[in-house]
């Protein structure tokens, strides 16, 4: 298989996107707006249209959330003792930027990468990946970093959880998983005209999402502390992915597919609001400086990557 034929036109719309941006053709300030629509209204459409046409126990494949959990909290801790050796940052710094590297951009890089490399999954592995990251990894990330910046006191630790548990109750993507497996369990069958604006609106995922990845780098620069910007780096693009292969050889009667798949998201650079989650821990400029240099590093090792398991 070719890989440049995949991964070209993914990144062709990311260059769109950061030149539509770069150039007012789409304001910067649009670019939450298209990833607000993408992720209330696109990606709930693709988890509830795949739920309802499948039961989750059809879905869930728990040899790739066991590989996936394990690589992905590993990296972070990984990574967070590698910042923490530079000796340049506070720990809930070190924490709070820890959280890029083992978190990838399932839904914004991953899943188009997805849609051209198995077209039939992509919707299945998606929601696999929503629950790994946000009921999983990214709680123990925020609740590593909130116990590291618990000096400040003014957030317990019990407010912390508190507060992770009200932003997964108010996440649109994981009530559009709760009502997909509620449709599929009862059987209930949405009418055709609801389930054809799904498709729509499933099909409008993919060059959004990129063109969202592309335009979010603009205004973004590479700074200083290229010690740090090279581990986040490093660990996202290469530790990350390199574990999940670890762990692949090592694993029992793992389908192949579900390989592939783990690759592709393993690979992907960190996710787009990676600065804003590490902003409170005064961490956002050298998180948005990683999100551009790990994004552009990308097209090399994803490429490299999906050569290897393809």
């Amino acid at each position: 298989m070719n890989v440049l034929a995949i991964t070209a036109p993914l990144f062709t719309l990311m260059a769109l996107g950061f030149l539509a941006v770069k150039f007012q053709a789409i304001s910067k300030e649009a670019i939450p707006g298209i990833a607000r629509f993408v992720l209330i209204f696109c990606i709930p459409a693709i988890i509830i249209g795949n739920l309802t046409k499948n039961s989750p126990s059809d879905i869930f494949n728990s040899d790739y959330v066991s590989i996936y959990i394990l690589a992905a909290v590993a990296t972070f801790f990984i990574s967070l003792t590698l910042i923490q050796l530079t000796g340049k940052r506070e720990a809930k710094q070190s924490s709070a930027l820890a959280i890029g590297a083992a978190m990838p951009n399932s839904i914004f890089v991953g899943y188009p990468i997805l849609l051209q490399v198995m077209p039939d999954m992509a919707a299945q592995v998606l929601v696999v990946c929503i629950l790994v990251e946000n009921l999983v990894v990214l709680p123990i990330a925020l609740l590593t970093t909130e116990y590291f910046a618990s000096d400040r006191r003014d957030k317990t630790l019990l407010e912390a959880v508190s507060s992770i548990f009200k932003r997964l109750t108010n996440n649109p993507i994981l009530m559009a998983i709760a009502v997909g497996v509620a449709l599929s369990l009862t059987g209930i069958q949405l009418p055709s005209f609801v389930d054809d604006s799904l498709d729509v609106l499933a099909k409008a995922a993919g060059g959004a999402a990129l063109v969202v990845i592309g335009g979010s780098l603009v205004g973004n620069a590479i700074r200083d502390d290229l010690s740090t910007l090279s581990i986040i780096a490093s660990a996202k693009l290469l530790i990350q992915p390199i574990l999940a292969l670890l762990l692949i050889s090592l694993w029992w009667d793992f389908d192949r597919q579900w390989q592939i798949a783990l690759m592709v998201i393993t690979a992907s650079p960190m996710l787009t609001i990676y600065p804003i989650l590490a902003a409170p821990y005064g961490a956002g400029k050298i998180a948005a400086s990683s999100l551009l240099l790990t994004t552009v590093a990308s097209y090399v090792t994803l490429n490299l990557f999906l050569a290897y398991v393809l």
